[in-house]
């Protein structure tokens, strides 16, 4: 009967041990999620680092990837993060269509997902996000250069479009927003040119043969911030500050100063908030994996800033706010 006893005790105690074991394993363990962007430049860096802050602030466990704007690459880290069992996927996708349809798959899956940098609305299984309203953004640029065509110009203005097609939908809706501004303040105008360049170089050769072919342009509108810095670069570099102008979207520090700039050749550009973007789709994220709040099946949109040269008080604030430089 002791023997029964002394066994019995020790199948209870090891039953107490493990039991204390699963505890301890549940308290310390961490929620994993991933984040995913398309490209390497400052705004997917924001992102990225907005995303990781709030990692750091709710325990979480975040890897990182980059697509580098392919949709086949898009699909295989999909795929890989479900197969690792993240229980969290916060992205920047590349397609409206391709990517919420791989997206759709990994929730089937059990992964929680949130979007950044793209506007979704009526998508059942996203828990939400944040993005800038591209349309919005496009259509308050060109209502700054509303104003300035009118004090400028009596007569239509000829414009060369420049713009990205990585994502051909979210530029489509920038130079749209942009246009539509310039129908509603009466202006005519031409466009006279339309290329596509997603990178600084590129942008600023197919910039230099839009110049060299239509002498008559009077500024670029660029959908995109590496298009607007090779636009800017062709215009500087030809020699042509004070003739051609350049209204653009994406700012960072460079692009804030430049609109400061005594060369005269940005004009307006726009500031989106991608690392609020990313910071508050991982702390969304974070609630819906615990149970906190449900899907709410949208993104939300994080307002833009427009930054005039007509307005260098502005700009001044934004570049001490956010770079803590004084000018």
């Amino acid at each position: 009967m002791r023997k029964i006893c002394v066994c019995l005790l020790i199948v209870m105690t090891l039953f107490a041990l493990n039991g204390c074991n699963r505890k301890k394993e549940a308290a310390t363990s961490k929620i994993t999620m991933a984040g995913i962007v398309f490209q390497d430049d400052e705004f997917m860096n924001d992102l990225i680092n907005g995303m990781k802050k709030a990692a750091e602030e709710e325990d979480i466990d975040l890897s990182t990837a980059n697509t580098n704007a392919d949709q086949s690459r898009e699909v295989e880290l999909i795929n890989t993060y479900v197969n690792q069992k993240v229980q969290g996927i916060c992205i920047a996708p590349l397609d409206p269509v391709t990517s919420i349809a791989t997206l759709r798959v990994a929730s089937e899956q059990g992964v929680k997902i949130a979007t950044v940098n793209m506007q979704l609305s009526n998508v059942d299984f996203l828990s939400g996000g944040y993005c800038s309203d591209d349309y919005l953004n496009g259509h308050l640029v060109g209502e700054n250069a509303v104003l300035w065509i009118k004090q400028r110009y009596n007569r239509p203005v000829n414009i060369a479009l420049m713009f990205f097609d990585s994502v051909p939908t979210q530029a489509k809706a920038r130079y749209d927003g942009f246009f539509t501004a310039l129908d509603e303040g009466g202006i005519e105008y031409n466009i006279v040119a339309r290329q596509a360049a997603d990178q600084i170089d590129l942008a600023f050769a197919a910039a230099t043969d839009i110049l060299t072919a239509n002498p008559n342009v009077d500024f670029f509108f660029c959908a995109h911030g590496l298009s607007m810095l090779g636009a800017i670069q062709a215009v500087d570099q030809g020699g042509f500050a004070g003739k051609y102008f350049v209204f653009g979207y994406d700012v960072n520090q460079q692009v804030a100063e430049m609109v400061l700039e005594d060369k005269n050749i940005l004009q307006a550009s726009i500031a989106q908030d991608p690392y609020n973007q990313g910071y508050n789709a991982i702390k969304l994220l974070k609630k819906i994996v615990t149970g906190e709040t449900q899907p709410v099946g949208k993104t939300d949109p994080v307002p833009g800033i427009v930054l005039s040269r007509t307005d260098p008080g502005n700009v001044k604030k934004f570049l001490k706010d956010k770079y803590g430089v004084d000018r």
